[in-house]
Order: structure tokens, then sequence, then C-alpha cells
């Protein structure tokens, strides 16, 4: 009741109409979708030529598994990533030869070439049943699901084109809510509507099967309330359903009640958080011809190779829907519709509010491609200076502000069109549609959203190059650290041995002085008692040449006493060649000879004493300059003992009267044998300096 009034209210006045929904803004265009759904479903030729572009979908990139020249069957899989990543897989439409891999033109609003795979198909078609090796059970698991989905190459039929197997959560549980969207609100689009009024069983068990994989508690359809036909397909299909609970529910012909935010809305009054998706809402929503698709890949093994399309527009005499192939050409097709006038004008991809002209009508139909529309050429009306009446804000469904976004983006301040939600921007052209100025309004808003998305990749990519050099200043600190380290600590090992080394040749030349100072004082004590036997040789030496001078000088004639004092003296200075010591037989012979001499004369004995006396002088004298060079030792004390010890002989033979020739060849033997026994100790001495 409440809507038929405010329906017959609506004549009056036209707003009231929004008061029916639940969703902010909105437009209600005029509907030409009589053109195309009175015509039915209508069965086209198989194209001699098929264009398969390798990206029809948001993602990445496939990778072509075929080579020129190659032959392939319907169903066959020709194109695939390295990694089950954002894309979907391309298969052959139809069987035949591989003609070429080159750049040809594509349906996208903005990039208006792409590597494509080009079919040369054959009249008798060749195909692969069950191509993805399906046993007809319906899988018991989200990753069941999945992979079937993935290996088919479903992706987004709505117009997104987002691969549907990233959209599918990966464990049960986590959606409660599935939507069939069915709304299709574009002006000229009927494929949905007649694929619901023809397949309604069909994309029911799609959703069924979507449902019991995740454990979902309901399944809600939202039509706008224009399809009619489609509603009551629907219902009568969903009878048959009982495991999963299944409503059908009209909505107000509004557009854009087709958007995924205003659908969920109008359904269930939850409002999707900016930023956000609605599966983080635990609501998982999916276009009519997506869950068709999903019925044929689980029930039937086949993959997506092609869709329903309505070919329509006012420039078009019979608009039509066909199941069409993937990749047969824009061109082809709206001239089975019989154009009115010739195409020599853009056709547009999509409907009249969200679709894009193409940059070539020979594009060939991908996916997301829902319609091809032929509308002539209109009159131009000048655009004019935004004049700031609101109307934009007021029917956007989003409550974003138009206005604003539109001054941002045409002064390239892209930091504030982010700030201000322009990615929440469904570009639905309602804004476009009411604005007075004929301002185009979404172009400025997609041009803005592409320049963001360069920023976005060109911050990624140097916010990566920051971090890696990040990594490298920390990778190159932490080597330098560790060679610091590593250096210090074998300096610390270098100082710590030469420390070592220092303190044991300490010790060695302590050890080596203490040796030193013993052996120099055996070395002094030695030469002293050298230099006082050397003396005593010498005084014995010097009394016996005065003895036999003076006894040659008085007496040349001996008698026997004398004869055996000089026998006695002889013993005496042999003797003192051996050491001073005598044997005993030469003791005995020696008293013998004392016992027969007589006692000795006065006048000789105090010859002897005075000999005496003199050897006794020269004795200490040479013990005194003995005593002096000690003092006054030098570097080579030994040789100055020699010297000294040659010096007191000298002295010696000087102050004494000349002796024989036998006293003085004993007294040069003396000498010799002084110098060779000095000589000896020099020896040792240099040898005990050299020694460690």
């Amino acid at each position: 009741m409440k809507r038929q009034l405010i329906n017959w209210f609506s004549y009056l006045y036209p707003t009231a109409k929004s008061w029916l929904k639940a969703f902010n803004g909105g437009i209600f265009p005029r509907y030409y979708k009589e053109l195309s759904n009175q015509h039915g479903i209508i069965k086209t030729p198989l194209p001699k030529e098929l264009v398969l572009p390798l990206q029809q979908h948001i993602g990445i990139e496939t990778i072509p598994l075929v080579s020129v020249g190659d032959y392939v069957k319907k169903y066959q899989l020709i194109a695939d990533a390295e990694a089950k990543d954002l894309h979907a897989p391309i298969h052959a439409p139809a069987s035949g030869t591989i003609k070429s891999i080159e750049t040809r033109t594509v349906a996208k609003p903005l990039a208006t070439t792409g590597l494509c795979i080009i079919i040369e198909t054959e009249s008798d078609q060749v195909i692969i049943e069950n191509f993805l090796e399906v046993n007809g059970n319906n899988p018991n698991s989200p990753s069941e699901l999945k992979d079937i989905i993935y290996r088919a190459g479903i992706a987004g039929m709505g117009g997104a084109g987002f691969p549907t197997f990233a959209k599918i959560p990966n464990q049960k549980n986590k959606i409660k809510h599935l939507i069939i969207n069915g709304a299709e609100c574009e002006p000229f689009i009927t494929c949905d509507d007649l694929l619901m009024q023809t397949q309604a069983k069909a994309i029911l068990t799609g959703a069924m099967i979507v449902a019991e994989a995740l454990s979902c508690d309901q399944i809600l359809c939202g039509i706008e309330d224009n399809k009619q036909q489609a509603i009551k397909a629907m219902e009568k299909a969903a009878k048959s359903f009982n495991s999963v609970p299944i409503k059908i529910k009209s909505v107000l012909t509004v557009y854009p009640m087709g958007g995924e935010k205003q659908l969920i809305k109008e359904l269930l009054n939850i409002e999707i958080p900016s930023g956000t998706h609605s599966i983080d809402s635990a609501i998982l929503t999916m276009n009519v011809a997506t869950l068709n698709a999903i019925f044929e890949a689980v029930s039937k093994g086949n993959p997506l190779v092609s869709r329903l399309v309505t070919v329509s527009g006012t420039g078009l005499a019979k608009p039509f829907n066909t199941q069409a192939l993937l990749g047969t050409s824009f061109i082809s097709l709206a001239q089975q519709a019989q154009p009115k006038t010739e195409l020599n004008y853009p056709l547009i991809m999509g409907g009249p509010m969200m679709g894009f002209k193409v940059a070539n009508n020979n594009v060939p139909l991908i996916k997301t491609t829902n319609c091809i529309l032929a509308i002539p050429p209109q009159p131009v009306e000048k655009t004019m200076p935004c004049i700031r009446c609101g109307a934009c804000m007021d029917v956007c469904p989003v409550n974003l502000l138009p206005q604003q976004l539109y001054w941002h983006s045409r002064s390239h301040e892209f930091d504030k069109v982010e700030k201000l939600h322009l990615s929440d921007c469904i570009e639905c052209g309602c804004c476009s549609f009411v604005c007075p100025s004929n301002i185009p309004l979404v172009q400025y808003y997609r041009f803005a959203k592409s320049e963001v998305k360069k920023l976005k990749e060109k911050q990624k990519i140097a916010d990566h190059a920051k971090l890696r050099h990040e990594n490298k200043l920390a990778r190159e600190a932490r080597l330098k650290a560790e060679k610091d380290a590593r250096i210090k600590a074998k300096k610390a090992a270098i100082k710590q041995k030469a420390l070592l080394k220092a303190q044991q040749k300490s010790r060695q030349e302590n050890n080596q002085s203490q040796t030193e100072k013993v052996t120099n004082k055996k070395s002094t004590g030695a030469a002293a008692a050298a230099a006082r036997a050397a003396a005593m040789r010498k005084k014995k030496t010097l009394a016996q040449a005065s003895t036999e001078q003076a006894i040659s000088n008085s007496a040349p004639v001996l008698n026997a006493r004398e004869k055996a004092i000089a026998a006695a003296k002889q013993r005496a200075l042999k003797a003192g060649q051996t050491g001073g010591k005598e044997t005993d037989a030469e003791k005995r012979k020696r008293k013998a000879q004392q016992a027969s001499t007589t006692p000795k004369d006065p006048a000789k004995k105090a010859q002897e004493n005075a000999k005496r006396r003199a050897a006794e002088k020269a004795a200490n004298m040479l013990k005194k300059k003995q005593a002096e060079q000690q003092k006054t030792k030098t570097e080579q004390p030994d040789n100055s003992k020699i010297k000294t010890i040659e010096l007191a002989i000298n002295e010696n033979l000087e102050e004494k009267p000349p002796m024989d020739k036998k006293a003085q060849a004993m007294l040069a033997a003396k000498k010799r044998a002084a110098a060779m026994k000095a000589k000896k100790l020099a020896a040792q001495k240099a040898e005990q300096e050299t020694q460690p």
C-alpha cells in the first residue's frame, strides 16, 4: 500500500520514489529494455576467427601455452599463469588452428592494446567432454570449490571482472549471506533478465553449490520489479531446493540498484564500511551469470568459453541477446542486429551509464562483456563551469562529494582526492547524469583513479627500493661491525702475544744477565789465579836466573856443596814449571841431598835472602797493579789482565840484570805459555757472550 501510494505521488513529485529505497541517492533514467528482450535469445553463426586477449580480468596477464600452428580443441587450456595468483585461465572457445599470437586492440577503458591469441576456427568442431574432470558431485569444502572455479577460468561476469576463486574464503562458516545479484539496473541491458527466465534452475543450483560448500545460512536474490517474468521463474525454481533457505525479493527499479553495496543495503540493511569488502561483513555477492558458469563447471566440467550478451541500442533495427563465444568481434555481432546507419561511430561496451566507447569496433568479446551498445552520436552540449548546485552530491549512492572530487582531480591534487575517499566511487555516472553544466565528472574520476594507482605503484617501488637500501646499509653496518670486531680482537691478540713475548724476553735477559755475572765472576777469579800463578813462575824464574847469574859471576868453579845447591834450584825450577808440586821420589832425593850437604855459607845465605826480597817486591808490585786494573776494568778485562801481566814481567825483567841465553829462553817460553793461556781465556769469554 505504501509503495502504491508513493508511486502515485511520484507523478507529481518524481523524487518521491527515492523514499522507497534504503540507500542514499540514485536516479530514475529512461529504460530501453524492451528493445532487446522482446526477441529472446538467438543463435549466431560460428565466427571464422576468434581473438582471445590474455588478460580478460582484474589481475596479472596470463602466459600462452600454445604456439603458432598448433591445433586446439574446444575447452582446451591455451593460456595460464605460472602461479595460482590473481588471474583466470583462458580456454579455447572453439577448435581450430592457432593463427598467430600478436598485439591487438582490446576492449578496455584505458589500455587499448594487448597480446592476443588468434584462433582460425573450423566448421566441424572437436570438443573435449568434461575437460575439468568432475564426477558430478558437489564440492564439500571451499578449497575444492575454489579449485574447480579456478581451473574453469571464471571471473566476475557482472562487469567488474574480479577472479571468482579469489572472492571465496578458504574456510567454512565465514559467509552467512549469499546474495544473488539479479538487479541489472542499466537501461539497455537485458541479458541477466533473459538468463533468469531461461536458466533459473541452473542459477539456483550454482548458488546452492556455493552455499553448501561455504555453509551459508541463507541465499537472497534481489531482482528489480521491472523484471516480473524473471521473478516468477526464480520463485518457481526456488521451491525445488530445501537444504539452504532461498528468498527471492523484488526491489525498486532505481539506478544503481545493481551495485554490490547498494543491493546489500537494500536486502539486509547493512552498510559496508569504507575501505572494506563485503566478505569482511560475512556477505558474498555473485552475479546470476557467474553462478550459471559455476553450475556448468561443477556439473558438466565445462570451462568458461562463452556468455550471454545483449546487442542493443537506438542505432540497431533488431536488437537481441545471444550466447556468444569469447573472442567474437563487436562489429560482427552488431552487424547481425541490422544497423540503421553505417557503424562509423564507436560502439559502447556496457550500458550508457557505466559503459565506455571502444577504440576499435573490431575489438573482441571478453568475459566481462555483458552488452554491446550502438548509439548514434548525439549533438554534444557545451561543457559549462560548475555552478555548485549540489545535485551531484544528492544523487551519489555512496555519499561522496563529487564537486570537491572534481576540483581536486582537475587540479591534479591527488592526495586530497584520496582523503575524500575516491576509491569508494563506483563510477555509476549518476553525478554526470544530473549535472546541469554537462561536466563529464566520471571521466575526471577515472583519470584520478588511474593516476593515484600509478603513484601508489611508484611509491610501492620506491618503498621497496628504500627498504632494500636500508637493508643494504644495515648489512654493511653489520659487516663493518663484525670486521672491526675481528680487527680489534686480532690487535688484542697481537698485543697480548707481544706482551707475553716481551715478558719472556725480559725473563731470558734477566737469566742471561745473572748467568753472565756468575760467569764473569768465575772468569775474573780464574784470571786472577792465572795471574798469580804466572807471577809466581816469573818470580821463581827471576830468582833462578839471578842465582845462576850470581853464581856464574862469583864462583865459576863449584864444589860439591854448590853443586847440590844448584841441583836443588834446578828441582825447584822444574817444580814451578809443573805447577809447584813435587813427587814423593823427588822429596826423598832432596832430603837426602840436604842431609849430605854441609851448612850454608853466611855470604851465600845473605845473597839468597836478597834475591828472595827482590822477588817478593816484584810480586807485591804485580798485585798492586792488578788491583788498580780491577777497578778500571773495561769491556775486555781478560786482555787488560794479559797486558798487565806482560807489563809486570817486562818491568821485573828491566829491573834485574841481564840473564844468560838459557834463562832468556826459559823466560820466553813462560811468556808464550802465558799468552796462550790468556788467548784461551779470551776465547771462552767470547763463547759465553754469544750464547743466548
